[in-house]
């Protein structure tokens, strides 16, 4: 790979430098990977490629190489000229070499982003998962919990807030849920429809102003007009005292 002297170094250059010295066929992978594509909690760092198995090429000294007895064709693509994995096999690949938790993130941060879908990951795990391949038994776990007309959660914050519910034995809501009466209020974060209990979970970002306050005030004020219940539960509470929002939720 060439570069002018002078220019400035970076990711990309030397994830595609990566590439290209891993040989033909060879693509980036696994966390290097998931950086490319921009997911959330994936920055810069060592750089990691794989290579199918019986593919000629040199040893490369620029990366870790996964070596793998099946990288298809359709499961590479190109991200701003570096050959990269696919989201899905990108997913696939994380779940592997990464806590379980983490790779769940990645992957509903994908979803969320409309990065890929829950068919093409599906359609992944079914062409790898085969006995003894690392992940298999994680990707299997986490397509179970996401059938047909799953919405991932739009952050963190919302992830964190399903965890606490579902270790609080608590059923899940629906999430990111169009309501109203006669007329369209808006779209929810957390729905209990038999109960008509709306839960809202707020960022200290985007819920702090005073105009955060009022704008959330009248759209509180239209959902009790239509019937429903509403609690608000601040980012602070969802991250260091989850017993409270568990009391908020049942109290409510």
């Amino acid at each position: 790979m060439i570069r002018l002297v002078g220019t400035q170094r970076t990711f990309r250059q030397r994830a595609m430098a990566a590439a290209l010295d891993a040989g033909p066929g060879a693509a980036v992978s696994h966390e290097t990977a998931a950086a490319l594509w921009r997911l959330p909690g994936f920055l810069p760092g060592p750089l990691h490629v794989s290579r199918a198995v019986g593919r000629s090429g040199s040893m490369c000294s620029l990366a870790t190489v996964h070596r793998t007895c099946h990288l298809p064709d359709g499961h590479l693509c190109t991200v701003q000229g570096v050959a990269v994995t696919t989201v899905a096999r990108t997913i696939f690949d994380l779940a592997g070499v990464l806590h379980p938790g983490r790779t769940e993130r990645a992957f509903d941060n994908a979803l969320a982003r409309g990065l890929t879908t829950v068919r093409a990951v599906r359609e992944v795990v079914a062409v790898l998962s085969t006995r003894g391949r690392a992940g298999s038994a994680v990707m299997r776990q986490l397509l179970a919990a996401r059938v047909d007309g799953y919405v991932a959660p739009e952050s963190g914050l919302e992830a964190r807030f399903l965890s606490i519910v579902q270790a609080a034995g608590l059923p899940l809501p629906v999430r990111q849920r169009d309501v109203g009466g006669e007329e369209w209020i808006g779209r929810v974060d957390f729905l209990y429809p038999d109960e008509r209990l709306v839960v809202e979970i707020d960022s200290d970002l985007h819920h702090s102003t005073l105009s955060d306050e009022a704008a959330d005030a009248i759209r509180d004020r239209a959902l009790h007009e239509a019937g429903y219940r509403v609690v608000r539960i601040g980012e602070q509470l969802v991250w260091h005292r989850p017993q409270e929002v568990v009391r908020r939720v049942l109290a409510s």
